[in-house]
């Protein structure tokens, strides 16, 4: 797996490059410089913006987005997945929500309407097709859903998911 992971790389380079040319987006971001121990902008490197994209994106710190993103992490085992599945725009829509994965496939596999399970930090969503559509995806992408099976959590550490993550990643909402 590497296609999300490089995407947050090249977020990172991104981020650093707005960083250094326009200051003023300091203020502007929600998670502020001194959570990863950066006090001037002077001091601000590639590793810094690193954690910040990952922290963005809901996991604790660079090395757990890493893990997760590279597909170190064995599949199906309580870890956090990160937020990125769930993007501000999507709090408005009634979607089920689950502590126990077992529970979400059922869910999934029983519905009679199109729907998909994501991942949310240890938990487990199951939506309709207005929350998947909040990502954009390009429509090359579309067949995808159906390699994984609209299951984004027993299809961890697979191209389709690597793609498919890679693909929110990118177009998620971003402060820089």
């Amino acid at each position: 797996m590497e296609y999300a992971l490089n995407e947050v790389k090249t977020q990172a380079k991104k981020l650093l490059k707005a960083l250094k040319s326009e200051p003023s987006l300091v203020n502007s971001m929600k998670i502020p410089l001194k959570k990863i121990a950066v006090t001037s902008l002077d001091e601000l490197k590639l590793k810094h913006c690193l954690a910040l994209v990952a922290i963005e994106l809901g996991f604790k710190d660079w090395h757990e987005a890493q893990q997760l993103l590279s597909g170190a992490r064995p599949s199906l085992v309580m870890i956090n997945m990160g937020t990125f599945f769930y993007p501000e725009n999507c709090g408005g829509f009634i979607n089920e929500w689950f502590a126990d994965y077992s529970q979400a496939e059922e869910t999934l596999l029983k519905s009679v309407t199109s729907k998909w399970l994501l991942p949310y930090k240890n938990q487990f969503i199951v939506v309709e097709h207005d929350y998947v559509a909040v990502f954009k995806l390009n429509k090359a992408l579309q067949p995808l859903w159906n390699e994984v099976k609209h299951d984004m959590v027993a299809s961890y550490n697979s191209l389709a998911w690597d793609k498919i993550a890679c693909a929110v990643i990118r177009n998620r909402q971003r402060s820089y």
